[in-house]
């Protein structure tokens, strides 16, 4: 009779589990809409050389439906739309066009994408969803402004492991998002666009390789269609892959927490990364202890492929006078060997919060094409840390207001540091005749951020950003200010 009670009791579990809704009527009521409206505006009055000007206002619409056996659908629309308020005219001395290229689609236009599309599974703690989808990963997620970027395949999500959660996946296509334009042509400055969030499948037309600036601005393509994964990574028809497979081992418990994700881009290259994180009390504050480490090695016959090939393509460094400063490869033999670590403290203590951190990667360029920016020492128009034989150091404050009273306010301040070494045998003399002087190149960043959570209205929020960015090498200043609105509901 125990027995016979036991196996009804787990089958009317199990059967409510897959069941959820009733019907398919029942599927549709208990379904979610979800998504966020969001604001950016570029003030040129405030913003100089390059990405001075532009306004766009866009967002997300989504909806899920409710579970039927276990089954769910969504489906989700993204869109970018110029507010009017963009200066299209606006342009540097030197005839440049200023319009921030991470704001809208290809050529600059308006335009909305089917970004999700997917079928779920869920049974016990298991999800299994195959489609179009957001893929939040260390190496996939990127800083967004209006459109991530957004991927087709199938991940499981697996938490049958108390404190783990295991992901596996296998992704075919990407479609680029508003912000890979900024990724590869300001933060990759052109020549090192594979190393800061886009790969070679973001084209571009006519772009100054030193400071990202567009004399004709036109995008070929890549934000608005999805492609595979070997065109999007290192071109159109360079290479024939069967995707990139994942597998990412997050373990969480009390003040501890640590990842490893493995990353197989089949005929490519393999990424390992890992980082921990522990927190402890000291004294008055509250401590965060993290390390990290990223690995990534070519596969198979990579180095003579034509993938292989597309890195050794070497890219002229100039300065804003037009003078040849030095020449880059991403690979110099079609290889990929690369090493990076770094180490991190943060402290809060009352209304403060305190970081410092710091990369080094003494190997090869980190080919970083889909977006995602684990490193500590990101800004945000700065990620050198990924650029081969680079060290890098930021320290940050943070203040909330809420013990004056103002709860919600909280203002940032960021500084940043990247020295790179450069090879000998490809900086010119003209290098040394404008005080070069050296090996080595450096930039710095300062973001100084105002971040607002309106506490009487969920989903609300206000940013007002402005960074400065500086590089002695090239006699090369950038100041950007912006202020972004966001609603979610």
């Amino acid at each position: 009779m125990m027995k016979k009670t036991t196996i009804l009791t787990l089958s009317a579990a199990l059967a409510s589990q897959l069941m959820g809704a009733e019907d398919l009527s029942e599927m549709i009521k208990e379904g979610k809409a979800g998504g966020y409206v969001r604001i950016h505006h570029i003030e040129p009055a405030f913003s100089d050389t390059v990405a001075a000007t532009g306004s766009v206002i866009g967002g997300k619409l989504k909806y899920q439906t409710g579970a039927l056996y276990g089954l769910r659908f969504g489906a989700a629309a993204y869109t970018t739309h110029d507010t009017g308020l963009t200066k299209w005219d606006y342009k540097t001395r030197d005839g440049y066009s200023q319009v921030a290229q991470g704001l809208h689609g290809d050529d600059f236009d308006n335009y909305t994408t089917l970004g999700e599309a997917y079928a779920s599974y869920h049974l016990s703690n298991t999800d299994i969803t195959y489609g179009r989808q957001e893929f939040k990963t260390p190496m996939t997620e990127n800083a967004v402004t209006i459109i991530p970027n957004l991927f087709e395949g199938t991940v499981a999500t697996i938490k049958e492991i108390p404190d783990v959660t295991i992901t596996a996946a296998h992704i075919v296509r990407m479609q680029y998002g508003t912000r890979s334009a900024t990724d590869k042509n300001l933060i990759g400055d052109g020549a090192y666009g594979i190393t800061a969030g886009a790969g070679l499948g973001l084209v571009t037309a006519d772009v100054n390789t030193t400071t990202g600036l567009t004399n004709n601005p036109t995008l070929v393509y890549g934000k608005e269609d999805f492609q595979d994964m070997s065109d999007a990574t290192v071109g159109k028809d360079k290479i024939d892959t069967a995707g990139v497979t994942t597998l990412g081992i997050d373990y969480a418990k009390g003040a501890f927490k640590a990842r490893v994700w493995d990353y197989y881009a089949h005929e490519m290259y393999n990424t390992v990364y890992g980082d921990l994180e522990y927190k402890m009390d000291a004294g008055p504050a509250k401590v965060t202890l993290g390390a990290q480490i990223l690995k990534q090695d070519d596969v198979g016959d990579f180095t003579t492929s034509a993938g292989g090939t597309a890195l050794k393509t070497a890219a002229t460094i100039k300065n804003l006078k037009g003078q040849v400063l030095y020449k880059t490869k991403i690979s110099t033999d079609g290889s990929i060997d690369a090493t990076a670590w770094g180490l991190q403290a943060k402290a809060d203590v009352g209304s403060f919060s305190f970081m410092a951190a710091y990369n080094q990667n003494k190997d090869g360029h980190i080919i970083n094409a889909w977006g995602g920016d684990p490193l500590y020492t990101s800004m945000i128009f700065a990620r050198n840390e990924y650029r081969a034989n680079t060290t890098a150091y930021k320290v940050g404050m943070d203040y909330n207001f809420e013990n004056l009273g103002i709860p919600g306010l909280k203002f940032t301040l960021q500084h940043a540091a990247y020295n790179t070494e450069l090879d000998p045998s490809n900086v010119t003399s003209i290098s040394y005749a404008n005080g070069f002087g050296g090996y080595t190149e450096n930039t710095n960043a300062q973001d100084y951020i105002l971040h607002y959570t309106v506490p009487s209205v969920k989903g609300l929020w206000f940013r007002l950003f402005h960074e400065e960015r500086d590089n002695d090498t090239r006699n090369y200043e950038q100041s950007h200010t912006r202020l972004i609105a966001n609603l979610s509901f």
